[in-house]
């Protein structure tokens, strides 16, 4: 909750519009929790030179402002991350649901550990990926029937292609 409380400062701290508090404050570094160029560097993108004193200061603001909104949204993710442990039978079947989905779609076990909150050992070790993961039968078309109209299918390779088992 206390990231939406941030946005919206962030969102009103500026009402007129001119400074747009996701692009125009400059480049974040979110590991550093800083911004990577001083507010003077940054040029104004109506009128192509630097914003005066009074817009510097405004930008300042607004950056602290955005400075709070991502730490805020990291604790958020910290949290998130402590819940690793399903205990409920009713979790249980709907962590169950959402990975059999994805390996059925073909994620594997590292994408999948960044979208629930489970370890990748304890996927692994709870789910077997080759049970999920299947592999369509190749379709093989007769160009004959093709120029004739017929668009059926066959299954079985034809004749005329040679197989290398070397």
């Amino acid at each position: 909750m206390m990231s939406n409380c941030f946005y919206q400062k962030l969102l009103e701290s500026e009402p007129l519009g001119f400074i747009d508090p996701f692009k125009d404050l400059g480049d974040f570094d979110s590991v550093q929790m800083k911004f990577k160029e001083p507010v003077s560097h940054l040029i104004n993108k109506y009128s192509g030179q630097p914003y005066s004193l009074s817009w510097q200061k405004k930008i300042e603001e607004m950056r602290s402002l955005y400075i709070l909104y991502q730490k805020s949204l990291q604790n958020e993710d910290v949290k998130l991350e402590l819940h690793s442990r399903v205990r409920s039978q009713k979790k249980k079947d709907h962590v169950n649901e959402i990975v059999t989905t994805y390996l059925s779609l073909g994620f594997r076990f590292r994408e999948i550990e960044s979208k629930v909150s489970l370890t990748n050992t304890r996927l692994r070790r709870n789910w077997s990926r080759s049970q999920f993961v299947k592999t369509a039968e190749p379709q093989f078309y007769f160009k004959k029937d093709l120029k004739a109209g017929f668009a059926e299918p066959s299954s079985v390779l034809p004749k005329s292609l040679k197989i290398n088992l070397d």
